[in-house]
């Protein structure tokens, strides 16, 4: 016996493909593009530093990306006629797996230390990802060092 080719047969498979596609799998496709409208990471400001000289700032941020990632410390130099996320990142650091602040957070203290000067310091034992020497025409120093503790109470 051979195979009959028959078009209704193949019409009403097409028909069935045409209402599966329409009423399950393109809501679906739709429904996961919009998915990537959320914005990946969260960011909480730290500490603003404004440079007594100019307009420039600079924002120190806590980064959060996820449960599969740890935080991040993130600092931005940027002017004040730019919006806040148009600032360039120069420090990225996390706490490399050791014990730190919230998660992969570091200790660190940003301070204009003169005009155009801005100086970051870090926790020596930060895992560093990003260290720019300048940004928005400031000059930027380094300084790997652990945060001032307050003496022992007696």
């Amino acid at each position: 016996m051979t195979a009959r080719f028959c078009p209704d047969l193949l019409r009403s498979r097409e028909v069935v493909h045409t209402v599966v596609m329409r009423r399950y799998l393109l809501p679906l496709i739709a429904g996961l593009g919009s998915c990537s409208q959320a914005p990946l990471c969260t960011s909480d400001v730290v500490q603003v530093a404004r440079d007594p000289g100019s307009d420039r700032y600079a924002v120190t941020e806590s980064r959060n990306c996820g449960a599969t990632t740890d935080f991040a410390t993130v600092v931005r130099v940027g002017r004040a006629s730019q919006l806040q996320d148009d600032a360039q990142e120069v420090f990225v650091a996390d706490d490399g797996g050791a014990a730190g602040g919230k998660r992969g957070t570091i200790w660190t203290n940003v301070v204009w230390t003169g005009p155009g000067h801005l100086l970051i310091a870090r926790a020596s034992r930060a895992r560093v990802f990003k260290q720019l020497a300048t940004s928005n025409g400031a000059a930027i120093s380094y300084r790997a060092t652990d945060p001032i503790a307050p003496p022992p109470v007696p």
